[in-house]
């Protein structure tokens, strides 16, 4: 689940807590160990700290920890003691960007506002290529491939027994802008009333006319199942993001999304046709 700093220390301080009643180690042990307190311990394994980079490879070493254990807990910790506000691009998603493609996966729910750009859960192959090549100076390790196969498992989310609930509103200028050339936009506007016909999927257009709204600029708030992890915002930037987890903060991005939704957006079925429409004039281009 693990996507905000909250998240990561909490699946990391599970995956330590089930590590260590497997190896049958009791709370005295972890103390003698480390010579820290058994709250110490507490706050590690209910996500509240976490443990400095030692601490943590004495704890998996004492923990009976495989080769690959070791290695998931290392890849947890770095995760957890990210920087939100320093921006890195490494590959298809960086460190900040891979731990939002983990928590969409893991979320149940999705509402997103897009001031400038398609959804990449609602993005066709093209286009999302097409994003990649314009955006090729923040990227370190071009690959194609791995584009691809990213691209591959974010729409699988929408489908399924199991599959996300999307909620999207999209600025009239993600329709507009001809990313990719006339057709493969086409390809993608003709898309979008595809996915928003399925039952999960909701698409709401902010039309030009709308004026000003929110803070008019983008903003995703996942949703849980688990009640012990509560709705997270993420804001999107070049090369990473910013994850905005006050409950106060993310309680001012949720209202925000419904006032947009139902003073400036333009209902589902007027969308699609506006959305249908737009296609229609590239496909003549």
């Amino acid at each position: 689940m693990a996507s905000t700093p909250t998240r990561r220390k909490r699946r990391l301080g599970q995956f330590l807590y089930e590590l260590r009643k497997r190896a049958g180690k009791n709370e005295q042990d972890f103390t003698s160990l480390t010579r820290k307190s058994q709250a110490t311990l507490s706050r590690i394994e209910s996500g509240r700290t976490l443990p400095g980079w030692t601490m943590l490879g004495a704890m998996l070493t004492f923990y009976g920890a495989t080769a690959e254990e070791r290695r998931e807990g290392e890849s947890l910790w770095i995760e957890a003691q990210q920087d939100s506000k320093r921006m890195e691009h490494a590959g298809v998603y960086n460190p900040k960007a891979r731990g939002f493609i983990r928590g969409e996966s893991d979320a149940s729910a999705e509402r997103t506002v897009a001031p400038l750009v398609i959804p990449g859960v609602l993005q066709t192959l093209e286009y999302a290529l097409a994003l990649y090549v314009a955006a090729h100076r923040f990227v370190t390790q071009p690959s194609t491939d791995r584009v691809v196969a990213a691209h591959a498992a974010r729409s699988q989310l929408l489908q399924g027994p199991n599959a996300l609930s999307l909620h999207a509103l999209l600025d009239e200028a993600c329709i507009r802008r001809v990313v990719g050339g006339p057709k493969v936009m086409a390809a993608q506007l003709r898309y979008l009333p595809k996915l928003g016909a399925q039952p999960n999927v909701d698409l709401q257009l902010i039309p030009f006319e709308a004026g000003a709204y929110g803070t008019m600029s983008g903003s995703i708030i996942l949703g849980y199942e688990d009640d012990q992890d509560p709705d997270a915002v993420y804001l999107e930037i070049t090369g990473g993001g910013v994850w905005v987890e006050n409950e106060v903060d993310v309680r001012k991005y949720t209202s925000s999304f419904t006032d947009i939704a139902e003073k400036a957006a333009l209902p589902p079925d007027r969308t699609a046709e506006v959305i249908s429409e737009q296609a229609a004039n590239l496909e003549k281009t």
